[in-house]
């Protein structure tokens, strides 16, 4: 008696992996802290300090825990998959290469949208923010579109290196000057040269529309145009790499 096994679906597939992935995550108890602890404590730091705007400061700060996730979790992760020959393994399984890394991305922007949830609740209950469900719903379009640019970057990352050390490194060296340069341009430490070049980072124009939603004052568009353009950069550069071998 012959018995057939039907495939699984492509979206049974993903959930699957999807929940496998953040399971691996959450096992990782430095990606759990930097993701879930870091940024708390960055922010009540950083609200200790003389003189600080709470809104902008946390709307910088939530933008770190998404980044967190998006741009080091998933650089990370591609990295330890690549050094220990996962990736090429990967692709002698029914699980295709393009489902494993869609659930790898679908699993970190759902830790990174816990994460910002909870900078943004620090935000409000610790720290007297004002926010209501109608700031949340303006939180969408920026949010999207900033786990788009950190998502995809980290993912090229991820196939730069070879090992989780090396990913490590140049996660560090990357991420925390797109924080804290937009944090010294927010109160005029830098030069003109370097304020313009902060200007034209993600992070800045990610945490400027967050503080936007926060206060209802709507949708800027320019922040919106240049994360697009980061977003759209790091999409076709994350394309090219992984298709090919890793």
């Amino acid at each position: 008696m012959n018995i057939t096994r039907q495939t699984p679906s492509p979206l049974r597939l993903l959930a699957s992996e999807t929940g496998w992935q953040t399971r691996l995550y959450l096992r990782d108890r430095a990606a759990t802290f930097f993701t879930f602890a870091f940024p708390p404590l960055v922010l009540l730091f950083w609200s200790r300090q003389s003189g600080p705007d709470v809104l902008s400061a946390t709307a910088l700060v939530a933008a770190l825990a998404l980044a967190m996730a998006a741009y080091a979790g998933l650089a990370m992760g591609i990295a330890s998959a690549r050094e220990v020959g996962l990736l090429k393994r990967l692709r002698s399984t029914p699980l295709p290469m393009v489902v494993h890394i869609a659930a790898r991305v679908a699993a970190c922007a759902l830790l990174g949208t816990l994460a910002l949830a909870l900078t943004l609740g620090l935000g409000a209950f610790g720290l007297g923010l004002p926010l209501g469900l109608a700031n949340f719903a303006g939180l969408l379009p920026g949010l999207v579109l900033g786990f788009a640019v950190l998502g995809s970057w980290g993912l090229v990352v991820g196939s730069l290196v070879r090992t989780a050390s090396a990913a490590s490194y140049l996660v560090n060296a990357t991420l925390f000057p797109l924080f804290l340069l937009p944090v010294a341009a927010q109160r005029g430490m830098l030069p003109e040269w370097a304020a313009a070049l902060a200007s034209l980072l993600p992070i800045q124009h990610l945490g400027l529309l967050i503080q936007a939603a926060l206060k209802g004052d709507g949708i800027g568009l320019y922040p919106l145009l240049v994360l697009l353009g980061w977003a759209v950069l790091g999409a076709v550069i994350a394309a090219r790499r992984l298709s090919r071998p890793l």
